[in-house]
């Protein structure tokens, strides 16, 4: 098309939202603070430390001590500038506490009982030092939450100590996993807390002989840091060692939130996690959920992902993770697994269940293709490098004086080069290079999955919407039947609480007809009819869960995780079945979600930058949106061109027209600020060549 052919193109980040489980802690006011005062995605905290020179010389020159040393710190960025003194200091980490720039550790209630900083009570700055670009780390973290698994948050800071000739430098600020952690992602803090690591044989989670709980504690592999007991670690091992396939089977879901480690493994899977349990049965933690009763699983130390490698082990396995496959990750795994075994005990068992390595391959998929694109992980890395570019490798830390001699052209470098898999290299591949080589490898080599029921529009606060049979304003989810086929519901299971997939079960001859609606009164209040649940919803966010009728496995089938909603307001996808999520001030229950309109959402956007979605695409199809800086004027595309015979209301001009291709209905797109005042879009589904409306963005 010769009008297309000439369109310039315009940056754009896919908007999708998969199927998420934990939500983020925004309930938590502890983690709000901190994550509004320090952890700060788009800036660079300073960070000033003073403590006696000798004390300074003293951790240097020991960094295997874990002896507090008192200091003052005083932070600064554009939200906070204040000062704490009788702080606690020390080196931190395991095999990086050897390096020229070793990682740090502040413990804010060492001498001031109770103390928080900004929410926190102790702090982790890591060097990153055998990664040139500093940033996978931070990449990996986003990774991690953006599948819903409880994981830290981490910001890069400038840190100076004293006068900065002995330390000063960019660290990566990330966030402890303790029992501040624990309340705000499970909403408890008591249960048994595991660091799992490399320190002897490795937390592989398997038998220690002899085979009691007092050997594990002894064991530098696993240390317990709330309760002291080893008990339920002790009983969880036994459990995967012991157990027959049946009874492995039918009670694994009784020890492990198995929908979380396996969306946790396959995040590992995507980005090439090596350092985890599944190929190095290290840096991990597991939680004991005492309301749940299940063990949840902790990534830790990601550094050492999307293609970063010590040399001795590419060069002595030759792993090229952008290449490898779903079912073949673990398979000779460095320490963890027996020959012809995926992983560990645990995740080989686990695997050898169809249904769930069939869970792991369709939640690497969904990784690769949304939050892993190209379009968005690497657009947050160039965030990233454009960031720390003028800090990276500068006070005492660059060439000689760092460790592996890197300097700030290997930073620079390191986004984009080696463009292929280099096996002697310690960066065995390019971040950029790496996200694109596996999101193509897994595309090319795996069918997508198509669901067929799904949680299609949640609200959580009704005062004046529709009513139920018993005339009152409850809350409701919506499913939607994305099928040509009838499906029956009976024995599925609906919850608010990821980690009790069974709280409430749909009853028996619950129908749902083709490409048809089913609405669940969610008032905690079964008497009220066969469709009324035993929970409500939170109007200040939650997730909703729908899981498959599996006596013995707990299949995720489809969730939502949805924001603070004001009364009235429902949240759920673009379109009906769509992976693009949205706010709705006029909610739409038992019928289509918002055909044929645009629908901006995620307030808070940079001036010039929308997040749009065209609610009437047909589900994961392609979408061109258009913009044009004049007023509309129709046309008609003409054939054979793809939708030719489709009349649009902007007249296309080289000039003056831009389109965006994209997939899931959404984008968000940039426009710059002299046209912000005269400025029209529509979309153009490419599947249907139904049209939208034309938005005025001025308005």
């Amino acid at each position: 098309m010769q009008y297309i052919s000439n369109f310039c193109f315009i940056a754009v980040t896919i908007a999708s939202v998969a199927n998420a489980q934990h939500p983020l802690p925004e309930n938590d006011n502890d983690w709000v603070e901190s994550n509004e005062k320090i952890f700060l995605k788009d800036e660079v905290t300073e960070v000033y430390i003073t403590l006696d020179e000798d004390d300074l010389d003293s951790i240097i020159g020991n960094t295997d001590s874990n002896d507090l040393k008192n200091c003052t710190v005083r932070f600064v960025n554009s939200v906070v500038d204040e000062t704490f003194s009788s702080v606690g200091i020390r080196a931190r980490g395991n095999s990086q506490r050897d390096a020229t720039k070793f990682p740090w550790k502040l413990d804010f209630n060492e001498w001031v009982e109770d103390r928080k900083v900004f929410g926190l009570e102790k702090m982790n700055f890591n060097s990153e030092s055998v990664d040139p670009t500093i940033s996978r780390a931070t990449l990996a973290l986003d990774l991690f939450r953006s599948m819903g698994v409880a994981a830290s948050r981490s910001s890069h800071i400038w840190l100076t100590i004293n006068d900065g000739s002995k330390v000063q430098g960019i660290y990566n600020n990330v966030e402890q996993i303790d029992e501040e952690f624990m309340q705000a992602w499970f909403g408890n803090n008591d249960g048994d807390t595991y660091k799992c690591r490399l320190k002897d044989d490795g937390a592989t989670l398997t038998k220690l002989q002899p085979n009691v709980p007092e050997t594990y504690e002894a064991s530098e592999d696993y240390e317990e840091q709330r309760t002291g007991s080893f008990l339920r670690l002790y009983d969880f091992i036994n459990f995967i060692e012991d157990s027959d396939d049946i009874t492995f089977r039918r009670d694994i879901k009784d020890y492990l939130n198995v929908d979380s480690f396996l969306r946790a493994q396959a995040v590992d899977v995507s980005m090439g996690g090596w350092d985890g349990l599944y190929m190095l049965a290290n840096n991990y933690y597991l939680y004991y959920d005492e309301e749940t009763a299940v063990f949840e699983y902790i990534p830790w130390d990601l550094d050492h992902t999307f293609g970063m490698d010590y040399i001795f082990i590419p060069t002595i396995f030759g792993t090229n993770f952008a290449t490898k496959r779903i079912e073949d990750f673990g398979d000779g795994c460095f320490i963890a697994c027996n020959p012809g075994e995926n992983g560990p005990p645990l995740i080989d068992r686990m695997l050898k269940i169809p249904e769930y390595a069939q869970m792991l391959e369709k939640y690497v998929k969904e990784i690769t293709s949304t939050y892993m694109h190209p379009a968005v992980l690497g657009t947050r890395a160039y965030e990233l490098k454009d960031l720390l570019v003028d800090l990276v490798y500068s006070g005492t830390f660059s060439g000689p004086t760092m460790d592996n001699g890197y300097n700030k052209q290997d930073f620079i470098k390191g986004f984009v080069q080696p463009n292929s898999y280099q096996k002697f290299a310690g960066a065995t591949w390019g971040i950029l290079p790496f996200i694109r080589t596996r999101e193509e490898f897994i595309r090319d080599n795996y069918d997508m999955d198509n669901s067929f029921v799904v949680i299609n529009e949640v609200l959580a606060d009704n005062e004046n919407g529709i009513v139920d049979e018993n005339d009152q304003n409850e809350d409701w989810v919506e499913l939607y039947n994305e099928s040509d086929e009838e499906v029956d519901l009976s024995g599925f299971f609906l919850t608010d609480r990821y980690g009790n997939p069974r709280q409430w079960e749909i009853p028996e001859g619950t129908i749902i007809g083709p490409r048809d609606y089913l609405l669940i009164w969610c008032d905690d209040d079964e008497d009220e009819g066969p469709l009324h649940t035993n929970f409500k919803l939170g109007k200040n966010g939650e997730g909703v869960y729908l899981y498959a009728n599996h006596p013995d496995l707990n299949l995720l089938v489809s969730s939502i995780v949805y924001p603070a909603l004001s009364e009235d307001q429902s949240f759920g996808r673009l379109s009906d079945g769509s992976s693009a999520l949205g706010i709705f001030d006029d909610p739409t229950p038992l019928s289509a979600n918002k055909p044929d309109e645009f629908v901006i959402f995620n307030d808070g956007l940079p001036p010039g930058e929308f997040d749009l979605g065209f609610a009437g695409a047909t589900p994961d199809s392609t979408i061109s949106f258009f913009w044009s800086s004049f007023v509309p004027t129709e046309f008609t595309i003409p054939d054979p061109f793809p939708c030719g015979g489709t009349t649009i209301d902007l007249l296309p001009n080289p000039d003056k027209v831009i389109q965006i291709g994209t997939e899931n209905g959404a984008a968000i797109i940039t426009i710059p600020e002299d046209l912000l005042d005269n400025v029209y879009m529509q979309a153009i589904d490419m599947t249907t060549c139904e049209t939208s409306n034309v938005l005025d963005m001025s308005e």
